[in-house]
């Protein structure tokens, strides 16, 4: 074959020679070169250049490595032209060590700069590679993806919708589902080793010691005894001690731990339980026989620590043997409902020693008991538990206990038959559905002092008009007068001005009343002194989920996680079933405290008229110190956007102004939701792989 025919071909299938050298440019709130870094704030920006690396325009697949002692999260690319932002993506979180991203950057764009991480200090980060994508190339992707949005991307290209197919291609190429992780992690995963990119950010021989406790059990095996200790002896970090407690008949077990024994002075045995106030290392951490640690696992730890100095506790993901072999557990960060009914922390937990003593004193319950867990991480908050977004430990097949997710086991708030309610209800016309939700409000809801509020936004069907006269005889409604452009932001605060309630319950239009007590526990659970907005579970007349909680990013804005399952199915952590904690939950059907929401200023009805306003209610609540919570025991079906039109097939440039703003007021929480995870795809309504 000619050399140049040779290099036709190379293009064709999206090989265009040797790959340009990129270059990473320090140009705002950061310094330093070569892959090691200062961050001076949250907001660190490096410039990726040539611009050439990327041919604008075309395709690409960029993969870059993040340092394993750096804390993890999506890396935010900006395009520029000139001195002006003209688009922003959201990476996926290399919390393998390495992450890949396609993407096409705007052939408008003359620079492209890259925040690799979320706060300050020292961080390593580097670009590995950069390879054009063909046309072959994304057709193969495509079709080995989610053909759906492939298909989706077909059909908005041959509509002339640029920026909607090249965005259906993005969800269909990116990401990849759970079962594929040993071929994920194998691509992905860096080698821990101490090198000029992941040197200690500290002086490891005067940072805290950690001692780590096991529990030697009847049936332990030797192999178990082995893979432990073994993973134990090849970490990274020197100062730790191990401490066997307990006795074993096995001669093999027993043969195998002495061995060890007499190889290392940092293995030490003690009986069947032993004193922490005896204890001089700085962190207690237990582990079982069995457990595999990485080998940069207590560096990640003491590393974590240390950025952290006011975490009492530190917890790392896992992966943990199935049927199927290895599985990942993505963990959330800090969520204490969640950890009361399921817990997800784990066994690989490090405790400052101090906080242990407290808690054996303060609870009577012995270390390496199942209770001792909980009890450590009764009552903590947010900034009291540093989670490492890292696989640090393999596990042995996990508890039954640990596996069966019900419901039922979700403890519930006790009653608080004084709290008041107002349900505040904007509608227009959708006789049919009116009449259904104000049924099931007045009729169906069992609670004692409710009131109703409808905001009637310029209906003009006879149906409808009738139906809300006869509804304001009913003393317990009060209907509202509001022509003009729809503003869902501003027809809600204007009922929520006429509320009487304890609580408010901002509520659609088009909802059927499914359960009797629904409004019993959102207004219970509103009245939380540390919650701001509660949210439901919501379902399509067909009896699939459509809200359970919304996760911040998808879309590269937000999106209802999880929506299309079953109700009934788990989900990602069983979290469907439980009570959890939401960075936001949906305005289809919202209860926040009528002082809280007054507070925070109400919807903000300039801004976010339409789009995005609950969701910044949400987060601007967060702020205030008030988390949102969605529960299971609230359950509406919900026929969705009745009050507007439901849009089927919109384009991106739909509410423009609204979606630009939101993006740029909350990008630093988009990137990094705290009840999600870095490494989850955003390209995705269930979990998949980033």
């Amino acid at each position: 074959m000619g050399s140049a025919l040779m290099e036709k071909f190379k293009r064709m299938i999206g090989i265009d020679g040797a790959p340009p050298t990129v270059r990473l440019i320090a140009v705002s709130g950061v310094e330093g070169n070569a892959g090691d870094y200062l961050a001076a704030n949250g907001r660190p920006w490096l410039s990726i250049e040539p611009i050439s690396v990327f041919a604008p325009g075309r395709w690409f697949r960029m993969r870059y490595r993040l340092g394993l002692y750096d804390r993890p999260v999506r890396p935010l690319v900006s395009y520029r032209r000139g001195s002006a932002e003209i688009g922003w993506h959201l990476l996926p979180g290399p919390v393998l060590g390495r992450a890949d991203w396609f993407a096409i950057v705007p052939a408008e764009a003359t620079a492209v700069w890259i925040s690799p991480v979320s706060e300050p200090g020292r961080f390593c980060f580097n670009i590995e590679e950069i390879e054009p994508l063909s046309s072959l190339a994304l057709l193969a992707m495509g079709l080995a993806g989610n053909k759906g949005r492939f298909l989706s991307a077909a059909g908005t290209w041959l509509l002339g919708w640029r920026k909607e197919a090249q965005e259906n291609l993005r969800w269909s190429i990116q990401g990849a589902p759970l079962t594929a992780w040993p071929a994920y992690r194998d691509r992905l995963s860096v080698a821990a080793r101490l090198d000029e990119f992941e040197s200690p950010r500290c002086d490891w021989a005067r940072a805290p010691a950690a001692r780590l406790l096991v529990r030697l059990e009847a049936e332990t095996a030797a192999a178990q005894i082995e893979e432990t200790i073994a993973s134990l002896r090849d970490q990274l970090y020197p100062r730790w001690t191990l401490t066997i407690l307990g006795t074993s008949e096995d001669a093999a077990a027993n043969g195998r731990l002495n061995s060890w024994l007499t190889k290392d002075a940092r293995l030490a045995m003690r009986g069947e339980r032993m004193n922490l106030d005896s204890e001089d290392a700085d962190f207690v951490a237990f582990v079982e026989f069995g457990d595999r640690l990485a080998p940069h696992a207590l560096a990640c730890f003491i590393e974590a620590s240390l950025r952290a100095p006011g975490a009492l506790v530190l917890y790392c993901d896992e992966e943990t043997a199935t049927a199927e072999g290895q599985a990942p557990i993505f963990k959330p960060d800090w969520s204490a409902h969640l950890q009361a009914v399921r817990p997800y922390v784990g066994r690989l937990m490090l405790t400052r020693l101090g906080h242990a003593r407290s808690r054996i004193r303060l609870a009577k319950v012995p270390i390496l008991e199942a209770g001792f867990v909980q009890n450590v991480l009764r009552g903590l908050g947010r900034r009291d538990v540093r989670h490492i977004r890292r696989f640090l430990v393999q596990t042995r097949e996990r508890r039954r206990e640990e596996q069966d997710v019900t419901a039922s086991s979700e403890p519930r708030r006790p009653r608080a038959p004084e709290t008041s309610a107002t349900i505040v209800m904007a509608t227009r016309d959708n006789e049919d559905f009116l009449r259904r939700t104000i049924s099931g409000i007045l009729e169906k809801t069992r609670f004692a002092r409710l009131d109703l509020v409808i905001v009637d936004n310029g209906s003009t069907d006879p149906r409808a008009l009738s139906l809300l006269r006869s509804a304001a005889r009913d003393e317990r409604v009060t209907l509202l007068r509001a022509p003009g452009p729809f503003n869902f932001a501003a027809l809600n605060n204007l009922g929520a001005a006429k509320a009487r309630g304890d609580v408010i319950v901002f509520l659609n239009n088009d909802m059927e009343i499914i359960e009797p007590e629904w409004l019993r526990e959102l207004a219970e659970r509103a009245i939380d002194p540390q919650v701001g907005a509660v949210g439901c579970k919501l379902l399509y007349p067909d009896g699939r989920i459509q809200h359970a909680g919304v996760v911040l990013g998808i879309g590269e804005g937000a999106g209802h996680f999880d929506a299309g399952l079953r109700d009934g199915e788990p989900g990602w952590l069983g979290r469907n079933l439980l009570l959890h904690e939401a960075s936001a939950v949906t305005g289809a059907c919202l209860a926040v405290e009528r002082a809280k929401f007054a507070t925070a200023g109400g919807f903000d009805a300039v801004r976010l008229p339409v789009e995005y306003n609950d969701i910044d209610l949400c987060l601007r609540l967060e702020e205030l110190g008030f988390a949102a919570l969605w529960t299971p025991f609230a359950r509406v079906v919900h026929f969705e956007s009745a009050s507007r039109g439901k849009a089927t097939f919109r384009r991106l440039d739909t509410h423009a102004a609204e979606r630009a703003y939101f993006r740029q007021r909350w990008a630093d929480r988009l990137r990094d939701d705290p009840f999600f995870h870095p490494g989850l795809s955003l390209v995705s309504l269930s979990a998949a792989l980033a």
